[in-house]
């Protein structure tokens, strides 16, 4: 007996041991998971768990005998964890869970009716204390059925003696003193509103008549000199935002260039500009390897012994010779900066070989993205250098971008991976976007993201009316900015307790909306271009046909940071970026960057983001059961189904042909030429308009046309 007894002791130790032994891994190993899942329910869990297994394993017998109270236990403890699900978290464990009982406690409570503390119903409530008050009649059920049928049968007998007219009637009278009760607190209500509100109004200017002040500005923030701004952003604010986790995105490991293939290429370069009498070194040291391509440093040589005075090899004797240095490495494409800045060197850029594939992950992994993202507004990944370091950028600080390339060669990627670093950092109280995408297919993926201040836009009708609604947008930020006296935006933000995202507009495809109403859509970006640094609204335009019709001289301007990929023709490379150079880049990514503040352009090799790796930052976002966030208010009187497009539209000089028709009975092309002080094809242009709306005739070979 003895040994039984103590065989079943160290059973018991090892048992209290084991469960210690859990509970350790619980609290520090398994914590975050074991809070997502479980959260507070754990210890319901626990307590209940611990003396069941107990019984199962060393007295049986005890748990068969007293079953009905395990039992009722068990119910009661499924009822605890659902009733957990209607309470929120209050950061348990200093976690933050949608609900006190982590998700366990949610499945029981709330689906498949997903809600959270800011969207939720009465409804949802009733339905979970619905669930609750089962599981507790199944424990009772279990264990006492012929108590709880005899209630019901109880409750059965007594609804037929109960008079219906009467309830009805009873019923009536609570709703009738329910609705007294409303009209009074609403009486009260009023009353503390308007003496608040006179208060506030008497903290604006105490020597201001009341009379002239209207008592509907909100007042906030503690200043009553500060208005709210119409768009209130304080419940979206309290939503806990889940950004998308990094794990979702592709890694491409990052390979380098063979030690023995940049020996080599350095040896051809020094040998094949030797059989031209050009002396040149190439060191290890001035080699900078890139994904893509690879930046060899030419240091120029000596003609002569330096002592007796001998000259130095000229710079351009080396670039000269760029056609046989590309047919001595065999590449179909060579690129020369010259100087490299900062170094004393010529820079030659070979394509490798084997290019690398760089991904999104490439950079979000490393320390400069973390310490960048913590000190940037608005933080883009754009891709590796030439010197295998990631390039990022900050939209606040560029702050409007201009982006062209030919078709294919990676600008509606860059868009793309702009729009997905956005929203891997920032939640939609940190930036809200408005994208047009004439093309259809690029940016429609995008749709219903909460970041979305309006739905995609694809027609180019609708695509000026919201560009109108944006400029409104931005006039009503400045007087926000005005009437708390600060010059931004980040001291908006700093200085009030209300939250001004940045706006980012993204523009696939200019060309398609400079076709159709070239003069409206020039003046819509402009203006947005000069004054939108201010109040957060930064503008990416991209473009497959960078020429002067579609990148304008007004336009080119006010967009000083620029993005270029592969473009077709040197002109075009010099009306992008003010140099050449962009046609010879190799496509699928690889892209000369000029922003705001470098003299010259820096390649890079382009981010390469997959559908899958779109569609799953999305659906994050997408599933998020977020509270309502505000919209662009767009103008009811532009904003109809008889808005048409046309040239004349808006136009000023249209306006002063019109004018001018008043006081002349005939008019010709030359005409409005001298008045207008315009050239011959807008003069042209002008009649046709004048012809086609009904206030000129029709043309007589070079004769003037008859005012109508």
């Amino acid at each position: 007996m003895n040994e039984i007894y103590k065989k079943k002791l160290i059973y018991q130790i090892f048992f209290t041991l084991k469960i210690f032994v859990i509970f350790f891994l619980l609290a520090t190993v398994f914590k975050s998971y074991a809070i997502e899942k479980f959260g507070a329910s754990i210890l319901v869990i626990f307590i209940y768990l611990i003396p069941f297994l107990y019984l199962v394993i060393f007295n049986p017998k005890l748990l068969v005998k007293f079953w009905k109270i395990v039992a009722i236990f068990f119910c009661v403890s499924l009822s605890i964890i659902t009733f957990m699900g209607i309470l929120p978290s209050n950061k348990f464990f200093g976690l933050d869970n949608d609900s006190l009982g982590g998700e366990i406690s949610i499945f029981l409570a709330r689906e498949p009716f997903y809600w959270n503390e800011y969207n939720f119903s009465i409804w949802h409530y009733i339905q979970s204390v619905f669930r609750v008050i089962i599981f507790l009649l199944i424990g009772v059920s279990i264990t006492h059925p012929k108590k709880l049928f005899s209630l019901i049968f109880k409750i059965k007998y007594l609804f037929r003696f109960i008079d219906i007219r009467n309830v009805k009637f009873q019923i009536d009278k609570v709703s009738s003193l329910l609705k007294i009760i409303g009209i009074i607190k609403s009486v009260i209500y009023k009353k503390r509103s308007s003496h608040k509100e006179i208060t506030n109004i008497k903290k604006i200017n105490e020597k201001t008549d009341l009379k002239n002040i209207k008592p509907e500005v909100s007042i906030w923030n503690n200043n009553p000199e500060i208005k709210a701004p119409k768009n209130d952003y304080s419940s979206a604010i309290k939503f806990k935002w889940q950004v998308p986790n990094t794990n979702v995105l592709e890694l491409a490991p990052m390979q380098g260039v063979s030690s023995s293939e940049i020996n080599e290429t350095s040896n051809l370069i020094e040998k094949s500009l030797e059989q031209y009498g050009i002396d040149v070194s190439v060191d290890s040291e001035d080699v900078k390897s890139g994904p893509t391509v690879t930046m060899y440093g030419v240091k120029p040589g000596w003609k002569g012994d330096i002592k007796t005075g001998g000259q130095r090899v000229r710079v351009d004797t080396i670039l000269n010779r760029e056609k046989d240095l590309a047919l001595a490495l065999a590449s179909p494409s060579l690129r020369f900066e010259a100087p490299v800045p900062g170094e004393s060197v010529v820079g030659i850029e070979v394509p490798n070989k084997k290019p690398q594939k760089v991904t999104i992950r490439s950079i979000t992994d490393t320390n400069e993205w973390n310490s960048f993202k913590k000190d940037s507004a608005l933080p883009v990944p754009l891709g590796i250098g030439t010197d295998g370091n990631p390039v990022m950028c900050d939209l606040a600080k560029m702050p409007h971008t201009l982006i062209a390339g030919s078709t294919g060669s990676g600008k509606s990627v860059c868009m793309n991976a702009i729009i997905t670093g956005l929203m891997l950092t920032l939640n939609p109280t940190q930036v809200r976007m408005i994208m047009l995408d004439p093309k259809r297919v690029e940016l429609t993926p995008y749709d219903n993201i909460p970041h979305l201040y309006s739905p995609v836009v694809v027609e180019t009708e609708r695509a000026i009316i919201i560009l109108k609604s944006l400029v409104n947008e931005m006039m009503e930020r400045f007087k926000l900015l005005e009437e708390a006296g600060v010059k931004n935006i980040t001291a908006y933000n700093i200085k009030t307790n209300q939250r001004m995202p940045y706006l980012v507009v993204l523009v696939d495809e200019l060309a398609d909306l400079m076709l159709t109403a070239a003069g409206e859509i020039e003046r819509l970006l402009v203006r947005l271009a000069q004054l939108g640094r201010a109040t957060g609204v930064h503008l990416v335009v991209a473009t497959q046909r960078p020429s002067v019709d579609v990148v304008t001289g007004l336009i080119k301007a006010n967009f000083p940071s620029r993005i270029s990929f592969s473009v077709m023709s040197q002109i075009d490379s010099r009306t992008i970026l003010d140099s050449p150079g962009a046609e010879k880049l190799l496509g699928k990514g690889d892209m000369l960057y000029l922003p705001v503040d470098r003299a010259k352009p820096l390649r890079i090799q382009g981010l390469f983001l997959t559908d899958k790796e779109i569609s799953d930052i999305v659906s994050h976002w997408k599933n998020q059961s977020s509270p309502d966030l505000p919209e662009l208010s767009v103008n009811p009187i532009t904003d109809n189904s008889n808005f048409t497009l046309s040239d004349s539209a808006g136009d000023s000089l249209y306006e002063k042909a019109v004018l001018l028709t008043e006081s002349q009975r005939t008019l010709s092309v030359s005409l409005l030429q001298r008045r207008l002080r315009i050239g011959y094809p807008r003069a042209a242009r002008l009649m046709d308009e004048l012809e086609e709306a009904g206030i000129v005739g029709p043309g007589d070979g070079g004769k003037p046309r008859q005012v109508l």
